[in-house]
Order: C-alpha cells, then sequence, then structure tokens
C-alpha cells in the first residue's frame, strides 16, 4: 500500500501546491516529460525481443480485436463525450485525446494481477504502443479536428521521438548487449 499512498499524497500535494510541480528556479519542469517518456520506452524496448511479438501469429483474433478496440472504440467513445459535453474546444480534443491514445503497462498489471492473459495483454499493448504513432494522429484529426487545429505530421514525429526511436534503440541495445 506504500505505493499507493505515495501515488495519493504526489496527487494531493500537486493539487493544493501546483506552484511546487511547475518549476524549480528558473527551469520549467514540463521540459522532462519528453526526456523521461524516452527513457520509459527505452525500458521498455530493452525487455522485449522479436519473440514477444510471435503471439501474433498463434492468436491473431483476439489480438486484432485487442488492437481494433483500442483504435475504434475507445476513441469513438472519446468522441461521443466530447460532443456530447459542453466542454470548451481544448477540453473536448483532450477527451478525443485520451480515447484515441491505446493503452500501456497499467493495463499489464491490471491483467497479472486478474490471471487474465498476460502474454495476450503484452502483445496488444505492444502492437497498439507501435501503431499509435500512426494511427493516433490520423484519428485525432478526423475526430477532434472539428475542436482544434490538429497538424498531424508534428504529431506524429512527436510521437515517433518518444516511443518509437527510443523502443528500437532499446531493442537493438538488448540484441547487442544481451547478458
Amino acid at each position: 500500500y506504500v505505493y499507493t499512498l505515495m501515488i495519493f499524497a504526489a496527487v494531493s500535494m500537486a493539487m493544493y501546491y501546483p506552484h511546487y510541480f511547475i518549476r524549480i528556479g528558473d527551469f520549467k519542469l514540463t521540459r522532462l516529460i519528453t526526456p523521461l517518456i524516452q527513457v520509459i520506452m527505452f525500458g521498455m524496448g530493452t525487455s522485449m525481443s522479436a519473440r514477444d511479438f510471435e503471439s501474433v501469429i498463434k492468436s491473431p483474433k483476439g489480438v486484432f480485436i485487442g488492437v481494433t478496440a483500442q483504435f475504434i472504440i475507445m476513441p469513438l467513445s472519446g468522441f461521443a463525450l466530447a460532443t456530447m459535453s459542453d466542454f470548451p474546444p481544448e477540453i473536448a480534443a483532450g477527451t478525443v485525446l485520451i480515447g484515441c491514445s491505446p493503452s500501456g503497462m497499467a493495463s499489464n498489471v491490471m491483467a497479472y494481477l486478474a490471471k487474465a492473459n498476460l502474454a495476450l495483454s503484452l502483445t496488444i499493448t505492444s502492437l497498439a504502443t507501435l501503431l499509435a504513432p500512426f494511427l493516433t494522429p490520423v484519428l485525432m484529426k478526423l475526430l477532434a479536428g472539428e475542436f482544434i487545429e490538429i497538424n498531424v505530421m508534428a504529431m506524429m514525429w512527436d510521437i515517433i521521438k518518444m516511443i518509437i526511436i527510443p523502443i528500437g534503440a532499446g531493442l537493438l541495445f538488448n540484441k547487442l548487449l544481451h547478458g
């Protein structure tokens, strides 16, 4: 429960004392978001190999259904919520963005705790993560383009820098220095 309490404490502090979480001196903490995501993705890449994607071949139906749901049902749900609500355009676009973003490692932890098919969960998450840099900007343009302006190519490049390049570097690192 220590981890859970730490999360609640950090969120509570950020809500009541946000100025401590915005900058340290002249340094804006938001500048750390991209490098920290890159480190996490690199770490994910180092723990993966080509064998991790064999599940796609073994159970393509489950993987197809999972990835399709993540890139169709979730974005359409986000779009429906954004259009039904009376949110300002930026909040509506954020709602669509949440729907367009596939699941992450938390879903794998939940699958593990529930004693579900962890291999399937990992495969779906990995494949969705690799597809996200290409599908998320297109879905955002289609679904959130009516709320705010979306630059598909700039968004793609930003996501590729944060996800594909670090995961690729991690895979290469694992391949070359395994063991």
